[in-house]
């Protein structure tokens, strides 16, 4: 028979429910920030306070130095970031072409006069895109003195290379289609009506029959984009997304692709795998199995297999641990709010070495002086406090979070590249997010799997600053079945690049 449950237990279920009541409110109708919910009082004594001094008496100074060295050069940087303002006064533009009109006053002859001055302004407008039809004739040539001749010699222009199966739709056009699905998130259904507007009615199944036969064609583009990242970083930012697959009838099921992003600073770009949507760890390991350097994730199970491994750094992300300590806000709102303001007091630190562009060397100099005696306290802080929150409650499970990831977190001041966290990658994966609120999901895996083609190859154009929808074109038109590894090299978005500087 089962045992009534107690008041302590009673009590801490209230407490847990409420924690997960105010999460979820959060999420629906605040600001998903990191931010307090509310300014604690500097002058507030704290728990955090006494532990702190008791714990870190011999390194109190020098962390205190190391506080009013990073806000002393934030209040410099924000104060100079007043006095020049970010928004232009003006929109600006840039490569645009110009048409003068020249209005000439109507009561006056303007040959009896001469012009002294004139005012300029400049108005913009936008004409909706055209489509049209290429109409390609290719005579059939016989020499005039064979006139007569029993065999005569017959000559014609060879047909031009086709660009999917066909031939009955250029490059330009599949161009836009597909950079209008995966960069602007506009459904093939949409697409379809827009055309119908211009006087071209397609149906939706023919426009996805392209999308995927231009999927198949970028496909030795991908493995070899994929291969170059691979071989040439030493530096991977990696994280997994949820996209779902409508393959069985009337079910949905999630589907992750796994996000592979060149962090360097001469980034190659990124790239995403989708292996039949598995989210297992026999896809890193098999994808970085002959890689070596550095990887940036967050404190998913599956990569701490790569904490054994000799060719391999393992960084964290502190991103993930702020979040942690700000969802704790709601039970224990001194103790996160203090382990919210020291995380905030390193970014302070990147913000500062990012405004005065210092380089590598610098800014791993920098972390060693001060953010590291600024994790040591934190650690040594966690380990005074955690017997103050049970491991259910969210600062409990908070610090088990961040404490077991410390080691991890730490090692981003080992070299001045590294990132203190991994938002890059994540936001990597805004494009595909956005997609899938519009087009909801792939019928296949073959879909998803074209899908990360697409993404890879469109966001590695932003990454390494090109124009996707130039881009595209130029590949499409240049990229055939016979072109040889070293010219579908020079088609990647980097290498693209480089041969346009």
């Amino acid at each position: 028979m089962k045992t009534a449950p107690t008041y302590d237990e009673l009590r801490q279920e209230v407490i847990r429910l409420k924690e997960r009541v105010a999460y979820l409110e959060r999420l629906l109708y605040g600001a998903k920030s990191d931010k307090l919910l509310s300014k604690v009082p500097e002058d507030q004594p704290s728990l955090f306070d006494d532990l702190f001094k008791e714990a870190l008496d011999k390194k109190a100074s020098e962390i205190e130095q190391a506080k009013k060295e990073i806000e002393k050069e934030a209040q410099e940087r924000q104060a100079k970031a007043k006095k020049s303002p970010k928004r232009p006064g003006k929109y600006h533009y840039h490569g645009l072409e110009e048409r003068t009109t020249v209005i000439m006053p109507d009561d006056v002859d303007a040959s009896q006069c001469d012009v002294i001055g004139k005012d300029v302004t400049r108005v913009l407008h936008h004409e909706a895109a055209r489509v049209w039809v290429e109409v390609i004739e290719r005579p059939i040539l016989r020499l005039k003195s064979e006139k007569n001749a029993l065999r005569p010699k017959f000559f014609q222009s060879r047909p031009s290379r086709p660009v999917i199966g066909g031939n009955h739709v250029a490059a330009d056009m599949l161009s836009h289609i597909i950079i209008d699905k995966y960069r602007y998130h506009l459904p093939e259904y949409r697409q379809a009506k827009q055309y119908a507007d211009s006087g071209l009615k397609l149906p939706v199944s023919t426009i996805n029959d392209w999308v995927h036969a231009v999927a198949g064609k970028l496909s030795p583009l991908y493995e070899a984009h994929r291969k170059d990242v691979l071989s040439t970083s030493d530096y991977l930012q990696i994280d997994e997304v949820p996209w779902r697959v409508a393959d069985q009838k009337g079910k949905c099921r999630h589907g992750y692709a796994w996000q592979f992003n060149d962090s360097r600073p001469d980034s190659h770009g990124l790239y995403f795998l989708y292996l039949y949507g598995s989210r297992g760890g026999h896809v890193p390991r098999a994808e970085l199995s002959s890689f070596h350097g550095a990887i940036q994730t967050d404190g998913y199970g599956v990569y701490d297999y790569f904490e054994e491994q000799e060719n391999i750094t393992l960084l964290s992300c502190m991103a993930h641990v702020r979040r942690k300590f700000t969802d704790a806000q709601k039970s224990h709102p001194l103790l996160s709010a203090q382990a919210v303001k020291w995380i905030a007091l390193l970014y302070t630190l990147e913000e500062n070495l990012r405004s005065r562009n210092a380089t590598c060397e610098e800014i791993a100099a920098e972390r060693k002086a001060k953010a590291i005696p600024i994790m040591d306290a934190m650690e040594v802080w966690m380990e005074s406090v955690s017997s103050q929150c049970t491991p259910s409650d969210s600062m409990g499970k908070a610090i088990d979070y961040a404490y077991k990831l410390w080691p991890r977190l730490r090692r981003y001041t080992l070299d001045g590249r590294y990132k203190i966290d991994n938002n890059t990658v994540e936001r990597g994966q805004r494009p595909s997010v956005m997609g899938r609120k519009n087009y909801l999901f792939s019928k296949s895996d073959v879909g998803a799997s074209d899908n990360a083609i697409f993404y890879s190859l469109i966001e590695s154009c932003d990454l390494v600053g090109i124009n996707p929808l130039k881009w595209l074109n130029f590949v499409l038109d240049n990229l055939h079945d016979d072109s040889s590894q070293e010219e579908i090299r020079k088609l990647l978005p980097y290498y693209y690049k480089k041969t346009r500087e």
